[in-house]
């Protein structure tokens, strides 16, 4: 029980000084790079355009119906399906 009690406070006084030191790696102004930056903006999401599915014209499969007959012997049926 004294292990477990020590080791919380361990950890929890690490973990108070990562936090109360000062950020020094951490640039001052953030740079401006050529580097394309990921788009956080919620409200600019409305002007990117989107990818748009042309469809030219009907596409059509060719789908198997398979049923048993009499004596167990199967159909295959084909049908065009278009959509």
């Amino acid at each position: 029980m004294k292990k477990i009690a020590l080791g919380v406070a361990a950890a929890l006084v690490l973990g108070l000084g990562a936090f109360s030191g000062a950020a020094s790696a951490a640039p001052a102004s953030p740079a401006k790079s050529s580097i394309a930056q990921p788009l956080t903006d919620v409200s600019a999401q409305r002007y990117v355009e989107r990818r748009r599915v042309i469809r030219r014209g009907p596409h059509c499969t060719v789908r198997k119906v398979v049923t048993r007959g009499p004596y167990g012997k199967r159909i295959v049926r084909t049908s065009r399906v278009c959509r």
